[in-house]
C-alpha cells in the first residue's frame, strides 16, 4: 500500500487541487453511477488483502528488522536491488491449497460483503498469470508471475470470494519498481541503471494487465489502483483508455479515484482516505476508508499493534455513520496464512455484526451533526443509534424531535422508554444500566417522518466537564478553517489559518443545571507571530487572553482563561480575536470546560 506518510517521505506533494477527467469521462461514470453502486452502499464492510513476495519478509531482510510501517515496502526499506529481491522471496512464497477458501470463510464470518485483493503491488510482481511478454520473462527478475506451478492464485482467490457471496475485486499498483519502462516515482532506495525510459511503452504493459484482469477472471466488483501525484496521473496512465476498457468490457465494475491525484477526488466512483476518517464524511460523494488490523498492510513479524475488536467495531460504526466503507485490511503470510491476532478480532466483529448488521447494511448517514455518546445511521423510518458511551445512569439524550413508534435495544428484550427533553426539546430514552455490548449497543427507533434532528450542541461528558473540539465549532468569516494535520492514523484537527481577525469560531452548548466553569485552552502559536489578544464570550461575560508564543503552529500548550457561569439550557460561546500583530492569531485545539 503506498500511503501518504511514505509520498511525504519520497517526494514533496503540491497542494494544488487535481484535475478532473475529461467531462465526456465523468459524464459516463456518473450517468449509471447509482446502479453500478448499489451493492457496495448495501455492503458497507469489505475485506483488503496485502499479499505478495513481500510477506516472505515479513518486515525483515537478512536478520535484520524494519520497524518501518510498511511491511510491503521492505524491498524499498532494506535498499534490495531487483534481482536479489526476487532470488530470495520467490521460493518462500508457497501459498497453502485452500488459502483463498479459508480469507473467504473468515471474511463472511466477519461479516464482509467484498473483498479486493493485490494482483500487483509496487514491486512489480504479479500474483495472477499474466501472460504479458515481459511477466513471462524479463531479464532482471526472469519473469513477474508468482503463483506456483499450475495454479493462479488470483483466480483461486476471486473463486474463492464468489462461493462464500463476497464480491471480489483487484487492487492494481500503477508504480512498478522493476519495469525498466516505469516511471520514476516513489523511487526505492536501492540504485537503478541509468537508462532511457519509453513511458508509452510501460503504459501498454499496464493496459495489458488491466485487460487479463477484466477478461479473465470472472466479474469483479472494482478495481483498487494506486497511486498518482500530481506531475503523475490521467493521461500518465492512459486513464482514458484504461477507463473505456473497463466499460467496454466489465460495464458493471467499480472503479477508485486514485488515477488522479488527491484520496478525496472526485474522479472513479469512490474516494479513497487511507487509514483516517473524515471529521464529517465526503459531503457528494462515495468514499471507502482503507485501514490496517495492526500498523502495516503487508504481513510482518515484529508489528503487533493490533487493533481489538472494540476499535475496530467503532470505526466501522464511525466510518457508516459518515456515509462511507471499511475496506480493512489482513496481511496473510507467504504461505495465505492470516495471522492469529487478526482472526480473532475479525470473529469478534462478526459476532457483534450478526446482532447488530441492520444498523450497517444499507444504512445511509447520520441525520446528527455529531452524537457526544457515539454514532448513528438510518433506513427508512429506523434510525440506529450505536452507543459507544453507555449512560451508567440509563439516561440517553437524542437530538430529535420525531414522534417515536417504537423503540428496541438489539440483542436484549429490555425495555426502552422515552420523553422529551424539557431543556433542548429532543428525547430522553430511558434504558437499561448496562450495555448490551462493550463494543457498541445500538438502539433501534423507528420514527414518523424524515428525521427532524436538533442542532449540534456540546453536553457535558459523565465527570460534567465540556470539550470543545474543532469539529463541533461553528466558523464564521474569512480563513478561519479546521486544519488537518498529520496522515496515515497519526491525523490532528485544529482552528487554523485563522489569518483575519474578524473571523470567529462559536460552540453551541446545552447545560442541565447552571454551574461554575474553568476554561482551559490548548493553543499552539510560533514565536513570531505571538501577541494576538482574544477573547472568549459566554452571554455577558467576557474572557481575554494574550497570545504567547509556543515554539510553532503546532506546539500545543495548556492556557488558563478564567471561569465562566453556564445558566441551565441552551447557550453558545463565542472564540474572537482583537488584535493580530503576526501572520495569524493562534491555533487552537481545544477548549475545556472543567466543573468547579
Amino acid at each position: 500500500m503506498l500511503s501518504p506518510l511514505c509520498l511525504a517521505v519520497l517526494f514533496a506533494a503540491p497542494q494544488d487541487p487535481a484535475p478532473t477527467t475529461p467531462a465526456s469521462t465523468q459524464q459516463q461514470w456518473a450517468a449509471d453511477r447509482d446502479q453500478r453502486m448499489a451493492w457496495w452502499r448495501e455492503a458497507r464492510f469489505g475485506m483488503f488483502v496485502h499479499w505478495g513476495l513481500y510477506s516472505g519478509a515479513g518486515g525483515q531482510w537478512d536478520g535484520k528488522v524494519y520497524p518501518q510501517h510498511y511491511a510491503e515496502w521492505i524491498q524499498n526499506w532494506a535498499k534490495v536491488p531487483c534481482a536479489e529481491y526476487a532470488a530470495k522471496m520467490k521460493p518462500l512464497f508457497r501459498p497453502e491449497p485452500d488459502f483463498a477458501t479459508a480469507w473467504a470463510d473468515l471474511a463472511a464470518e466477519a461479516g464482509m460483503r467484498y473483498a479486493v485483493m493485490t494482483a500487483k503491488h509496487h514491486d512489480g510482481f504479479t500474483l495472477f498469470r499474466s501472460q504479458a511478454p515481459y511477466s513471462l520473462d524479463n531479464p532482471i527478475t526472469g519473469g513477474t508471475n508468482i503463483s506456483p506451478e499450475g495454479r493462479d492464485v488470483a483466480r483461486e482467490f476471486a473463486e474463492a470470494m464468489r462461493k462464500r457471496g463476497l464480491r471480489p475485486g483487484f487492487y492494481y499498483s500503477l508504480l512498478d519498481w522493476q519495469h525498466p519502462h516505469a516511471y520514476e516515482m516513489a523511487l526505492p532506495g536501492y540504485p537503478r541503471q541509468p537508462q532511457t525510459r519509453d513511458h508509452e511503452q510501460y503504459k501498454q504493459y499496464l493496459r495489458a494487465h488491466v485487460d487479463e484482469l477484466l477478461t479473465g477472471y470472472g466479474e469483479l466488483g472494482t478495481l483498487w489502483f494506486d497511486y498518482s501525484d500530481a506531475q503523475h496521473q490521467g493521461a500518465a496512465w492512459g486513464a482514458e483508455e484504461l477507463l473505456a476498457d473497463l466499460r467496454r468490457k466489465q460495464p458493471h465494475i467499480l472503479v477508485n479515484n486514485r488515477l488522479y491525484e488527491g484520496l478525496e477526488n472526485k474522479n472513479g466512483d469512490y474516494g479513497t482516505p487511507e487509514k483516517y476518517v473524515p471529521p464529517t464524511g465526503l459531503p457528494g460523494m462515495d468514499w471507502e476508508v482503507n485501514h490496517t488490523l495492526n500498523e502495516s498492510y503487508g504481513y510482518s513479524t515484529h508489528d503487533q499493534g493490533w487493533k481489538d475488536t472494540t476499535t475496530v467495531v467503532q470505526l466501522l460504526c464511525d466510518i457508516v455513520s459518515k456515509g462511507g466503507n471499511l475496506l480493512l485490511n489482513i496481511g496473510p503470510d507467504a504461505n495465505g496464512r492470516v495471522p492469529a491476532p487478526a482472526q480473532q478480532v475479525l470473529r469478534g466483529v462478526g459476532a457483534w455484526m450478526k446482532t447488530n448488521g441492520e444498523a450497517i447494511y444499507g444504512t445511509t448517514a447520520s441525520p446528527f451533526g455529531k452524537l457526544p455518546w457515539g454514532r448513528a445511521t438510518r433506513r427508512g423510518d429506523a434510525l440506529y443509534l450505536m452507543v459507544f458511551a453507555w449512560p451508567t445512569d440509563g439516561v440517553l439524550h437524542v437530538p430529535l424531535r420525531n414522534r417515536v413508534r417504537a423503540a428496541r435495544l438489539l440483542g436484549n428484550d429490555a425495555a426502552v422508554s422515552w420523553t422529551v427533553d424539557e431543556a433542548s426539546g429532543g428525547l430522553v430514552l430511558e434504558v437499561r444500566k448496562e450495555a448490551v455490548n462493550p463494543a457498541c449497543s445500538v438502539i433501534r427507533l423507528l420514527v414518523d417522518g424524515a428525521p427532524d434532528a436538533l442542532p449540534f450542541a456540546v453536553r457535558a461528558d459523565a465527570a460534567g466537564a465540556f470539550l470543545l473540539s474543532p469539529s463541533d465549532a461553528e466558523l464564521h468569516g474569512p480563513s478561519l478553517r479546521i486544519e488537518r494535520v498529520g496522515a496515515v492514523g497519526d491525523v490532528t484537527y485544529n482552528l487554523g489559518y485563522w489569518l483575519d481577525p474578524a473571523a470567529f469560531a462559536s460552540w453551541p452548548v446545552v447545560t442541565a443545571k447552571a454551574r461554575t466553569y474553568r476554561v482551559v485552552a490548548e493553543l499552539a502559536c510560533k514565536d513570531e507571530a505571538a501577541g494576538a489578544s482574544i477573547r472568549l464570550v459566554c452571554g455577558t461575560q467576557e474572557l481575554t487572553h494574550t497570545v504567547v508564543g509556543t515554539g510553532g503552529w503546532q506546539s500545543y500548550r495548556d492556557f488558563e482563561l478564567g471561569t465562566v457561569q453556564l445558566a441551565a439550557g441552551t447557550g453558545e460561546l463565542t472564540l474572537r480575536a482583537l488584535t493580530k500583530p503576526g501572520e495569524a492569531v493562534v491555533n487552537v485545539r481545544a477548549l475545556r470546560l472543567l466543573p468547579q
